[in-house]
């Protein structure tokens, strides 16, 4: 998996994020050199009152970044990109492959009783479980609410598909957001035409299925409709460019922690923004059905996820502690001298906290460990649920690794390897071990090892490394453990 080059400055591969609040992007060169850059979101509107974005804004981002890195000293030559993109986003097109609306996004929950209606069709047997932010329930909703609109819909795609459509020409539907929002049978990973066409919808106005991870094809200069300036200077900086069919941004975030998708013994915890516990499934296993369900390649990616969670902890700096909040290393010191004796459980409920009476008697290091506890309990409490979603084989678990912003934290380290043990006495507890400036950006960092997946499928394993997570003392640790089981773990 070579790629001849005199240059360290080279990005041989290049994984974008397009999320809701900004687009990101990582490159690697051969040397393994790593860049990140990244530019707040733009175009967020609405369309008859719900949450959409206007895409004409998209091109112009995605510029920006890479001059950024041009500018840096880095080339885009014979590059292999591929994009994460938020899930669920609809892109509706004419004839002349104009957009015809801004992309509803997953913030759209208006298609309600499109939902009741596929359901009393049946469609889920097919298509499994469809929801309002689902690309099918809201194409019904926006072609009841725009009579005109039907008869000018030509094709209809994902986000991503069509940013890659943009970029080669080529117009296909990838698997990985596809299956999330109804479109595909989820036992053949094929356009699920009866239910389309039940819902009265057309399968001619989808592209062609293309299993997530293949290339879609080169960026070439020749225009997609009357494409504007915008796309064409993107498209001369990547020229000859590989795009990779793109991820939906969980399946992403998966790649990027590092899950290959034979690995059925591992539960990834990823304490970012939103906290999230994955583990892979093979589709044939009979599931609890707590857990959400997106494609991993072949197999299943499960998910569960705390909503808040470094929101949670910069609420409580930004409340509690508003000197540390340029210094974040220095309150984990704080934290790790403060008394486990002293911990106090902080309850979370519906984006705001409540914490217990004598909360001001607390120093500034026990109020942070005890909030770094409680977010970790949390965490570990759905990790607890993840051991028993398939068929409650809890003790095939063999390893639990750590990631995310806040996992910088020794203590709270500490408090993974101690809740992991009561769940998992003999699996290893892990952390990543990446470095630089894609240590935590793990969407962009799964949509650059995507853009690697032509050439090699298991490259996660090689350029996601771990380490032994932090380990607390035998006192402290009986202390954690007595904690957590008097919590219900």
């Amino acid at each position: 998996m070579s790629r001849p080059s005199s240059s360290a400055k080279t990005a041989a591969w290049a994984g974008f994020d397009l999320s809701t609040t900004g687009l990101a992007l990582g490159v690697r060169s051969p040397a393994g050199e790593e860049a990140f850059v990244q530019t707040k979101m733009r175009g967020a509107t609405r369309w008859n009152g719900e949450p959409a974005f206007d895409l004409s804004y998209v091109p112009r981002m995605i510029r920006t970044l890479l001059q950024k890195l041009i500018g840096a000293g880095w080339q885009f030559d014979k590059t292999s990109l591929s994009f994460s993109v938020r899930q669920h986003d609809m892109v509706l097109l004419d004839k002349q492959h104009q957009v015809l609306i801004p992309a509803l996004s997953w913030q759209c929950h208006a298609a309600g009783e499109q939902v009741q209606q596929l359901r009393r069709q049946g469609a889920e047997q097919v298509v499994g479980r469809i929801e309002e932010r689902f690309i099918l329930p809201k194409l019904l909703w926006a072609l009841q609410r725009s009579a005109p609109l039907r008869r000018s819909v030509h094709q209809v795609m994902t986000t991503g598909d069509w940013i890659a459509f943009q970029l080669t020409g080529n117009d296909r539907l990838s698997t990985s957001d596809a299956i999330s929002n109804g479109l595909l049978d989820q036992q053949a990973k094929t356009l699920a035409e009866g239910v389309i066409r039940q819902a009265k919808l057309a399968p001619s106005w989808f592209p062609q299925v293309l299993p997530s991870g293949r290339a879609v094809g080169r960026v070439n200069t020749r225009p997609v409709g009357a494409a504007g300036t915008a796309w064409t200077q993107v498209k001369q900086l990547l020229a000859g460019a590989q795009v990779v069919a793109s991820l939906g941004d969980n399946h992403a975030t998966g790649v990027g922690c590092g899950l290959d998708e034979q690995d059925f013994q591992t539960i990834v915890v990823s304490a970012g923004t939103s906290g999230t516990v994955n583990r892979v499934a093979p589709p044939q296993v009979t599931l609890a059905g707590r857990a959400a369900c997106f494609e991993y390649y072949q197999n299943r990616l499960l998910l569960m996820m705390l909503a808040d969670c470094c929101k949670w902890y910069d609420r409580f700096v930004a409340k509690f502690a508003p000197e540390y909040a340029q210094r974040l290393d220095d309150l984990n010191q704080l934290v790790l001298h403060a008394n486990p004796n002293s911990l106090r459980r902080v309850y979370h409920d519906h984006g705001r906290e409540i914490y217990p009476p004598d909360w001001e008697d607390c120093t500034p290091g026990e109020q942070a460990a005890s909030t770094q506890f409680s977010i970790m309990l949390e965490l570990l409490l759905l990790v607890q649920a993840m051991q028993e979603e398939v068929g409650g084989q809890s003790t095939q678990m063999t390893q639990y690794v750590l990631t995310g912003g806040l996992s910088q934290s020794r203590f709270l380290q500490q408090v993974f390897h101690a809740g992991v043990k009561l769940l998992s006495p003999k699996a290893k507890v892990l952390i990543s071990a990446r470095k630089g400036p894609l240590r935590y950006q793990t969407a962009a960092y799964g949509a650059l090892l995507n853009a690697m997946r032509p050439e090699d499928r298991h490259a996660g394993a090689r350029l996601c490394a771990t380490k032994s997570a932090a380990r607390p003392d035998p006192a402290a640790l009986a202390h954690l453990q007595y904690l957590m089981k008097s919590q219900g773990l």
